[in-house]
């Protein structure tokens, strides 16, 4: 499918830029603009400072413009046809872009601008993969109040979607406090040594499997040296502050596609500050890992922290991605 075939019959502006767009947004009205940018939530100043003012003219001058910005008026999609005949509702979708190009988020909208929820459709192997994982992960945590269920799952195309209830809220940087208390809610009160925990017997497995010889003796060496009981946890895999949102003073995470039931604690902790570190404040080498340690406040980081690098290498690998970052992250652990 290409990207025509998520729209609606709708007109769009694409930012942050039209040749290389990460959100095709409806301007039909200035509500529909209002809702629709909900779906741009980016973290750099720069483009922050984009939204907000590009909000602000489709909101308070829509007509003009709509004129002077030559947005694109697009044709109903088969898709979205299939979607209003399913949920029986006339429809308009705002769609984001992938960044590793896997699957396309829709934001569906009623033309009286009420939101119906966010739609992942997958384009290629990899997004079916992380659309099953997770529909599983929402399956698991939604029987434990953890999240909501879905409200929607089919296939289209022979390939499976999932349309998930849409969260009214904040999407920002949050405080370690509120951090660890939602990953508190996650942890199974169950112990293990790294030797006979389940995530490493799982990381030793993968790292066999893609031919990671070098990476597969750390593993063996952290987890023959290390004494230390770690919990088994649900684990988010992605969990970064532009995958939770803040609802009613309550933090909740979303985007569960690389979630794993067996994990282990303190993993999404350290994904958070270091997409942080390296995303946000651009942080490398020995920098980030003090970042990391500081930010985390983990008495044992070290070999926590090769352990996530080589979950993120094996992540990388299947989805035939560079990892040259996070390897050379590893050799500035072992000097």
């Amino acid at each position: 499918m290409n990207k025509s075939e998520f729209f609606s019959n709708s007109s769009y502006i694409f930012l942050p830029t039209r040749r290389n767009p990460k959100v095709a947004l409806v301007v039909d009205n200035a509500q529909l603009v209002e809702n629709a940018f909900e779906l741009y939530n980016p973290f750099s100043k720069k483009a922050k400072l984009l939204k907000r003012s590009v909000l602000v003219i489709f909101t308070n001058f829509n007509k003009f413009s709509k004129f002077i910005w030559r947005t694109k008026k697009e044709k109903k999609s088969g898709f979205v046809q299939y979607l209003e005949n399913k949920l029986g509702t006339p429809l308009v979708s705002s769609v984001y872009f992938s960044t590793i190009h896997d699957k396309v988020v829709m934001q569906l909208q009623t033309p009286d601008a009420k939101i119906i929820g966010y739609l992942k459709y997958p384009i290629n192997e990899v997004g079916i993969k992380h659309i099953k994982n997770e529909l599983n992960a929402i399956r698991i945590l939604s029987k434990k109040n953890l999240i909501q269920e879905y409200i929607l799952f089919a296939e289209f195309n022979s390939k499976p979607f999932v349309l998930i209830a849409a969260l009214k809220g904040e999407i920002d940087f949050i405080e370690y406090e509120y951090i660890y208390e939602i990953l508190s809610q996650f942890k199974r009160k169950k112990k293990y040594t790294l030797s006979e925990h389940p995530r490493v017997k799982e990381l030793i497995a993968l790292s066999s499997f893609n031919g990671l010889t070098r990476h597969l003796s750390i593993i063996e060496r952290i987890s023959q040296d290390s004494t230390t009981n770690y919990e088994l946890a649900y684990e988010h895999g992605d969990f970064t502050p532009w995958n939770i949102i803040k609802v009613d003073g309550n933090y909740v995470p979303f985007d569960f596609e690389y979630f794993v039931e067996d994990g282990i604690e303190y993993f999404d902790l350290i994904k958070y500050y270091y997409q942080v570190g390296r995303l946000v404040e651009k942080k490398s080498g020995n920098e980030l890992i003090l970042f990391i340690s500081k930010e985390t406040r983990l008495k044992e980081l070290k070999p926590l922290l090769q352990l996530f690098l080589i979950k993120e290498i094996n992540r990388s690998s299947e989805e035939n991605k560079s990892y040259l970052f996070e390897d050379e992250l590893l050799v500035a652990l072992e000097v």
